[in-house]
């Protein structure tokens, strides 16, 4: 019997009105002969509205604890999605991610699945029910609980459907697929009928929200079909299949802009690249950097981790030789994504003479040109590097290789 996976995100759960319509795409599914095996998110806001509710108690809560206030947001979508479920007739069972056998590292806030146990799964559904999974959250061992960070609950159904060997992984948002730019704020952004996962998991380091990078590693890793597609039509999404045979002539997969930044100046004589292995081994990869003249950098980082920079900073300055002269937040961050550096290099000097706000260029990746931007200019930005990166046929697209 063929098993699908299925991931609802937050919109998709946002009301009793929009679960109950999760509910009955489920229950068509199997009504067409599948099993299923459903990845919840926290319904709505109710992630940044737990957040919130922490930061009122205290400007710097625990990791352990604020993982653990977290995770019960998507064990409400779970416990409700089973019995709405139930309440169709439909036999459910409702799993925490424990339950459900994820193991993870011990990395509370962001913390990476080392193994998944299908047994647990895998006997309710030889049972006949429909198992609903919360996403987002793990076991380190004993009774703990982390989470997987922002976009968790993608990452929980990839590594699910790699371990049962499932025929695909949907993922049921608020948009019909992978576009060539965020369609709700980008005029003539296109939409992708196939993708690659190398091109899909460009984007979304960079700032396209759709599916998390993590589950397009798991997916390509299991060589699990991904499908990204909105719960509120029936229109066909984007399948993201591994690289083929097929070509892609235009150079740009597409333009991404990321907020909520902030940009470090740091003077001295240290090793950018030691700076950097040090970097990694206590924090989130900076976003970009550019070398701004003599010993002075920039660094961009998110605004989030500028607390835990700065304490890093005066720990290693010693060490490293160096000073942080300027924080200024308030930044953005605009990406046109290439398939390759070549075609990036190839792209460079017309880009720089568009009619663009004032920016600065950064780097951030081989195959991608980024400029730093205020805040409040990253969406014309992005609207105008995409109007001149897209002049091309208005067909929907493919990138796959």
């Amino acid at each position: 019997m063929e098993l699908v996976v299925q991931k609802y995100g937050g919109t998709s759960l946002q009301t009793a009105e929009r679960m109950a319509q999760a509910a009955d795409r489920i229950i068509k599914e199997t009504k067409k002969g599948r099993q299923v095996v459903v990845v919840v998110s926290a319904m709505g806001s109710t992630t940044d509205d737990l957040t919130a509710l922490a930061g009122q108690v205290t400007t710097r809560p625990a990791a352990r604890e604020l993982d653990l206030l977290l995770s019960t947001g998507e064990q409400v979508s779970c416990a409700l999605m089973a019995m709405a479920l139930q309440a169709r007739g439909i036999e459910a069972d409702a799993l925490t991610g424990s339950q459900a056998g994820l193991e993870t590292d011990a990395t509370y806030g962001s913390s990476i699945v080392k193994s998944v146990d299908p047994l647990p799964i895998r006997q309710r559904l030889e049972e006949g029910k429909v198992v609903v999974v919360s996403g987002f959250q793990g076991c380190p061992g004993g009774h703990e609980v982390t989470t997987l960070g922002r976009g968790g609950s993608d990452t929980t159904a990839a590594v699910l459907a790699a371990a049962l060997k499932a025929a695909r992984c949907e993922i049921f948002t608020d948009v019909d697929g992978v576009y060539t730019a965020d369609p709700g704020t980008i005029k003539g952004a296109q939409k992708y009928e196939e993708m690659d996962f190398e091109s899909l998991s460009a984007l979304a380091e960079l700032g396209a929200s759709v599916v998390h990078p993590r589950a397009a590693e798991a997916a390509k890793s299991g060589h699990i079909p991904l499908v990204v597609r909105s719960s509120f039509t029936e229109q066909e999404g984007t399948t993201v299949l591994p690289a083929n045979a097929r070509t892609y002539a235009f150079p740009v997969i597409g333009v991404t802009y990321e907020t909520g930044l902030s940009h470090l100046s740091i003077h001295g004589s240290m090793d950018m690249k030691k700076l950097e292995e040090e970097w990694k081994e206590t924090l989130n990869p900076w976003k970009a950097t550019q070398h701004t003249g003599g010993c002075q950098y920039r660094v961009i980082i998110r605004d989030e981790d500028v607390y835990d920079t700065m304490s890093f900073l005066t720990r290693f300055r010693g060490k490293l030789a160096y000073r942080v002269s300027e924080h200024t937040t308030g930044r953005a961050l605009v990406h046109v994504v290439f398939k390759s550096g070549e075609e990036k290099q190839n792209a460079e000097a017309f880009l720089q003479q568009l009619p663009l706000p004032p920016g600065v260029i950064v780097q951030s990746h081989p195959h991608v040109w980024s400029i730093d931007v205020a805040e409040n200019h990253g969406v014309d930005v992005c609207q105008v590097l995409h109007d001149y990166c897209m002049k091309r046929e208005t067909d929907p697209v493919s990138a796959a290789n």
